[in-house]
C-alpha cells in the first residue's frame, strides 16, 4: 500500500497545478517527511525526489524553507550514503536557495557544511547542484558573513573553480560565487568608517605593512 500511495504521489508531483495543493497539505507533506529519513525503506529515496519536485514549483518555496521540518530532512537526506538520495536532497536546497526571502535564513553552517561536501564529490548532478546552490547564496548581502566563515566552503569554491575534474559549466559558477562574494567583501570595505584625520585612500591598496619593521 505504502508503495503504491508513493508512486502516485510521485506522479502527482510532477504536475504543477497540484504540486502547490500537495505541498500545502499538512499531512501529506508530513508523511513524506517522515518516509524520506527512513534509510533502511525502500522508498525513501522516491518520497525525497517527491520533496524535491515541490520545490520546482517557485511559489512552494518560501513556505518549505521557513519550515523547520523540511530543512532538516533535507539536511539529513544530504547526509545519506546513498547518492541518488543526496542528489535529489541537494537539487532540492538549490531551488529552496533561489527563493529571495529565504537565502538568509538557509545560510547556516549546517547546510553550508553540507553543500560543501557535495561540491567535491565525482557525482555530476550532486556537485552540480551544490555549487549552484552555493552561488545562489553568494548573491544576498546577508549571507556573506556565514558564507565566509564556515570552514571549506570558500576553499572548496576555489578548488573547484581550478579543478580539471570540474565540468566548465560547474567551474563557471564557482568563479561566479567567488566573483561576487569577492564583491560583496570590498563593497563592505569600502563602506567602513574612516577616521577624520586619514587621508582618502582608493581600495583596495594592495600595501603590505608590519609591526616594527626594520628597514
Amino acid at each position: 500500500a505504502r508503495l503504491n500511495a508513493c508512486a502516485a504521489l510521485s506522479h502527482l508531483s510532477k504536475y504543477c497545478p497540484v504540486s502547490a495543493e500537495l505541498c500545502q497539505n499538512g499531512v501529506v507533506l508530513d508523511n513524506i517527511l517522515a518516509v524520506c529519513i527512513e534509510f533502511e525503506s525502500p522508498i525513501h529515496t522516491r518520497c525525497i525526489e517527491i520533496l524535491c519536485n515541490f520545490t520546482r514549483f517557485q511559489a512552494n518555496n518560501s513556505g518549505l524553507s521557513h519550515n523547520n521540518k523540511v530543512v532538516d530532512t533535507l539536511l539529513q537526506a544530504g547526509k545519506s550514503k546513498l547518492s541518488e538520495d543526496r542528489k535529489w536532497a541537494i537539487r532540492a536546497m538549490q531551488n529552496l536557495t533561489s527563493e529571495p526571502s529565504s537565502k538568509v535564513i538557509l545560510a547556516t553552517s549546517n547546510l553550508l557544511t553540507v553543500l560543501s561536501i557535495s561540491a567535491m564529490r565525482k557525482e555530476y548532478d550532486e556537485q552540480h547542484a551544490a555549487v549552484a546552490a552555493l552561488m545562489n547564496l553568494a548573491t544576498e548581502p546577508g549571507a556573506i558573513v556565514p558564507l565566509t566563515n564556515t570552514k571549506n566552503v570558500v576553499a572548496t569554491l576555489v578548488h573547484t573553480a581550478h579543478s580539471p575534474d570540474s565540468s566548465s559549466e560547474v567551474r563557471k559558477m564557482a568563479c561566479d560565487a567567488l566573483a561576487t562574494i569577492g564583491l560583496w567583501l570590498q563593497t563592505l570595505a569600502g563602506a567602513g568608517t574612516v577616521p577624520d584625520d586619514v587621508p582618502d585612500a582608493v581600495l583596495p591598496t594592495h600595501k603590505a605593512t608590519g609591526w616594527l619593521r626594520w628597514e
